[in-house]
């Protein structure tokens, strides 16, 4: 029996590292992205939420929240991003809570158009002077509230963090000659061969010991 606790103790550890170190929580140091469509709202002559973006040539299209006012990207055109966590990053914080009010199931046309404007101003100031009329003051307000959801300690580590994070372009490695935006979108899942890869990395783990405990 002794032995058996050992052995236990240890496939714990394992199971835990294998977490730990495993897609589950880790994301890609790089992907590939493709904007192959906009979802059709536009705000004056500014489309807004959601950029429709292939990652790493999937199918299934990605929809992302643009970042940055001032740099325009075609359809059709790709670039390589980091993936930047949420989480430590204030302003990625605040984003992260305006980018939820837009992707919210049963968000309207006003609410994701206001969630867009919130975010470019967050991240461009001078993007206020281009905020249409009707926003200005609901961007105001959410502004506020995002900030005072971030600033609130309780929130520190909250869970809304850890739903989103940030594609950062790396210079120069776009198709076309614009420079490509800083986007917001859903966290990525892991692939579904990797979550095969642990499992049966485990299973095999269980066996062994299990297998150990009879013999002894």
């Amino acid at each position: 029996m002794k032995k058996f606790h050992v052995g236990l103790a240890l496939f714990a550890v394992v199971v835990c590292a294998l977490l730990l170190f495993s897609p589950l929580t880790a994301y890609a140091d790089s992907v590939t992205m493709t904007l192959e469509s906009v979802g059709g709202q536009s705000s004056g002559p500014d489309y807004v939420y959601p950029y429709n973006f292939s990652i790493d040539g999937s199918a299934t299209t990605t929809p992302l929240m643009c970042l940055s006012f001032n740099l325009d990207i075609s359809q059709g055109e790709s670039w390589t991003a980091t993936i930047a966590q949420v989480l430590g990053n204030p302003n990625y914080e605040e984003a992260a809570y305006i980018f939820s009010q837009a992707s919210a199931p049963g968000a309207s046309s006003d609410q994701i158009a206001v969630a867009q404007w919130s975010n470019w101003v967050l991240f461009d100031a001078g993007a206020s002077s281009s905020v249409p009329t009707n926003y200005q003051g609901d961007v105001t307000t959410l502004l506020d509230t995002a900030a005072a959801y971030v600033n609130n300690p309780s929130n520190s580590n909250s869970s809304l963090y850890s739903q989103y994070v940030i594609y950062l372009p790396v210079a120069g490695s776009q198709s076309e000659g614009g420079i490509p935006q800083n986007m917001m979108g859903d966290a990525p899942t892991p692939e579904p061969g990797s979550l095969v890869l642990l499992g049966t990395g485990m299973f095999g783990l269980a066996a062994f010991l299990y297998r150990r405990k009879r013999i002894a």
